[in-house]
């Protein structure tokens, strides 16, 4: 058996500490436990099913769901018999949902409801396939598109077993073979499945918990973002399990604060967008109100962005610093924290750029919100701002055992027991992705400073070269951007161009609200085609045109109807841009933007 494996050490966490909680869920509106010995249990009666259903060790089984106790379960189990589990973006189409089980081979297929499973049934090969489809929640499906293959996941999920089988297939399991496949949600192409082994696992749950050293004070996740991305299974639902804590399901993303209340999780991983909104949300909320409440807000901010920089800096505030912000927390800080569950020790940031501002001000809040980078090839994180060693802006630094290095054209380069081993049945674009000494080609640009800490500045193949020569990072654009509070997200554009355009998504809550408190008729209009939504639009992007430089700033935009989504195939499941969709979809609307170009002096 691999003794530092994730299996080994969740064998250990049942055995040592039977009573403790492995799993909170929600049922019937109320948040019930799960210990190790009962997961153990489930495991093994799950294992032992999978295994009369002839899935062993490499086999694949896919996952085709949102998060869940039993989506957890399934994944564990799979992994438990030394098969391959396979997750699939619940938000992927059917044709999507179809390459993935073709390429993977899957031989079990769990879905979440009976939407997931018309995706799995109008696969061509279904039958020849899909040895056991297993439906999560048991609603109503017809009978004559129920195939015999077809089972309830409570009716299997209750079946006895032997533990000391279920850890014979456990002993089985070496650190070169592979645990996952997860298919990249890339912005070109068909997704691209990268083969993660249990030594990479192993590898970043332990370099992660020396970053952390004591990990006595964090004791549970709650896990919203989706399993089948890489950050959330391996950061939050992996790490925990490794090491004995307790993951809490958050009942979906729209119930994240009323769910944070009740379980008051010492950590959680999240993207940008989140801490993005949440800004948002308050910093309107509060201008809206204006007076005294607007000053006290702007007031104890400034207090805390004066504790923030001396604490960051590894310094002690001196005694005024901390009387000031005393009264600050109490006056505004405390009901931030109160709406984290006021247990929170930090917040684990990837998968896309967090700005720098945004992070500022919820360590001036007293919320420590710490940023990674990484892909899923990497394990999910190379580098880690870690809770006692944290810069702003930066994306922390190299894992302990990763080695980074910048290539001649800017790229980053990342070599370490992270690395995966292949793209499932991709030989020639593993080649590509990672060279014969070992190093991964991450596609991203950036710079290492002289202490070690990581800097990403754009992506290689996003960068915009405009007519004037100049190198423009639309992702830097983008996300100072995305801090109006009445955009939601945007698109710029300015390849070859001699200035810089974008595609406006609106932040509809906030427009709508602003244009009701302006006395503006909304009913029965859309927002794109009121006048004063352009102007308001325009007085935001003149504002944050003055954080860029004269050739990165927007000349012209446009307001564009549709929002991107994942549905419209405008983003990624992970809520990348789809550049090449996008700018296909609006190719018009682009051109009418250049229309009479002129050059624009930089």
């Amino acid at each position: 058996m691999y003794a530092d494996g994730l299996m080994a050490n969740l064998l250990m966490h049942i055995e040592h500490q039977p009573e403790a909680v492995a799993f909170r869920y929600k049922t019937e509106g109320k948040y019930q436990s799960m210990s190790y010995a009962e997961l153990g249990r489930v495991l093994a009666g799950l294992a032992e099913w999978l295994a009369m259903q002839g899935l062993g060790k490499g086999d694949r089984a896919a996952i085709l769901s949102e998060n869940s106790l039993y989506w957890a379960l399934a994944d564990l189990s799979i992994i438990s018999v030394g098969a391959i589990s396979v997750a699939i973006y619940p938000t992927l189409t059917p044709r999507d949902v179809h390459y993935i089980l073709e390429n993977s081979e899957s031989k079990i297929v769990f879905v979440q409801n009976p939407e997931q499973y018309k995706k799995v049934q109008t696969y061509p090969n279904f039958e020849t396939q899909i040895r056991a489809c297993v439906v999560m929640e048991e609603l109503v499906i017809e009978k004559d598109q129920i195939a015999a293959s077809v089972y309830w996941m409570k009716n299997i999920i209750q079946k006895e077993a032997s533990i000391g089988t279920w850890k014979a297939r456990i002993e089985a399991i070496a650190a070169d073979d592979p645990i996952c496949i997860i298919y990249t949600s890339g912005t070109t192409g068909p997704p691209k499945g990268a083969v993660l082994t249990h030594g990479n696992i192993a590898f970043v749950n332990g370099a992660i918990k020396q970053m952390i050293g004591d990990l006595n004070p964090i004791r549970e996740n709650l896990s919203f973002l989706p399993l089948s991305h890489a950050l959330e299974r391996i950061a939050g639902l992996f790490f925990s399990l490794n090491f004995g804590k307790t993951v809490a399901f958050a009942e979906s993303l729209t119930t994240i604060v009323d769910n944070m209340k009740e379980i008051r999780p010492t950590h959680a991983v999240a993207v940008p967008r989140v801490f993005e909104k949440i800004y948002e949300r308050i910093t309107t909320q509060v201008n809206k109100q204006g007076g005294i409440k607007k000053k006290i807000f702007w007031w104890s901010v400034k207090i805390g962005k004066k504790m923030s920089r001396v604490l960051s800096q590894g310094k002690t505030p001196n005694a005024l610093v901390r009387l000031l912000y005393k009264m600050a927390y109490r006056l505004v800080f405390a009901k931030l924290n109160e709406a984290v569950g006021g247990n929170l020790k930090y917040f684990i940031s990837g998968g896309a750029p967090l700005a720098k501002s945004i992070a500022e001000f919820f360590h001036a809040a007293g919320i420590l919100v710490l940023e990674g980078w990484g892909a899923t090839e990497l394990s999910a994180p190379a580098t880690w701002n870690c809770p006692s060693a944290y810069k702003f802006g930066s994306v922390g630094k190299a894992l302990p055992g990763v080695e980074i290095r910048v290539a001649e054209d800017g790229e980053l380069l990342v070599r370490g027991p992270n690395v995966f081993r292949e793209y499932w049945k991709r030989e020639e674009a593993t080649r590509e992705a990672k060279d014969s000494e070992g190093w991964y080609h991450t596609g991203d640009i950036g710079f290492i400073d002289a202490e070690g800490w990581v800097y990403i500045t754009d992506r290689k193949k996003e960068l915009m070269i405009k007519a004037t020569g100049k190198d423009v990072s639309p992702a830097n654009i983008e996300n100072i951007m995305k801090s109006s509070p009445y955009i939601s997200n945007i698109m710029v554009y300015g390849d070859r161009r001699k200035y810089i355009v974008g595609l406006v998504n609106l932040e509809k809550e906030n427009v709508i609200s602003y244009l009701k408190d302006k006395g503006i008729e909304v009913q029965n209009k859309n927002l794109h085609e009121i006048p004063e939504v352009w102007e308001l639009v325009e007085k935001e992007i003149e504002r944050l045109n003055g954080e860029l430089a004269r050739f990165e700033q927007i000349k012209k935009f446009a307001i564009v109807p549709e929002d991107f989504s994942v549905e419209n195939d405008m983003l990624t499941p992970t809520m990348k841009l789809k550049r090449r969709n996008i700018i296909a979809r609006y190719k018009d609307i682009i051109d009418s933007l250049y229309e009479g170009e002129l050059y624009i002096e930089e």
